[in-house]
């Protein structure tokens, strides 16, 4: 049975440990696998603009192992929006529906944030035949909104998608 909660810097190396089991989206996006902090970079890291307060970790629960992770920035890049940065499955259990199920927890959560109407997230190109299907099956769509993308030696684009709040 899957269980969720909210995820602090003591569950880092729980958080490394499912970067590590599906390294094909750090690899997609970084152009190289997982690398040691990774897992406390997604608990901590965001945009300069952020205040303390605005950046949630949310994790999914296998019995005592962290099998998803989402990574949600509240009000920002505005009042209105939630972004969400990440959401990745553990390896060993993509295709079981954590991933919706995760998100689905997620937005129990974001429901509560007032102001919040928009969920957005950005596609990087290099992952878009991953990414895609799932987030267009969750509701999102393209904005038509392309931007840069570079890190490390990925150098291509991230397209921004959103969906209301609600249904």
């Amino acid at each position: 049975m899957l269980t969720f909660g909210d995820l602090s810097e003591a569950e880092a190396p729980a958080v490394q440990a499912l970067l590590e089991s599906n390294p094909g989206y750090t690899e997609r996006v970084s152009g190289r696998p997982p690398a040691p902090g990774d897992g406390l970079e997604v608990l901590l890291d965001g945009p300069p603009d952020l205040t303390p307060g605005q950046k949630h970790c949310f994790g999914a629960w296998l019995d005592a192992t962290l099998v998803g992770v989402v990574d949600v920035l509240q009000s920002w890049p505005n009042q209105q929006t939630a972004h969400v940065g990440l959401l990745l499955v553990h390896g060993a259990h993509e295709g079981e529906g954590i991933g919706r199920a995760l998100h689905d927890y997620t937005l129990s959560q974001v429901r509560g944030w007032e102001g919040v109407d928009t969920l957005r997230l950005g596609i990087v190109e290099t992952n878009a035949a991953a990414a895609e299907p799932f987030w267009s099956k969750l509701g999102y769509r393209p904005t038509g909104r392309v931007v840069p993308f570079i890190e490390g030696p990925v150098k291509t684009t991230v397209a921004v998608w959103t969906r209301p709040l609600e249904d």
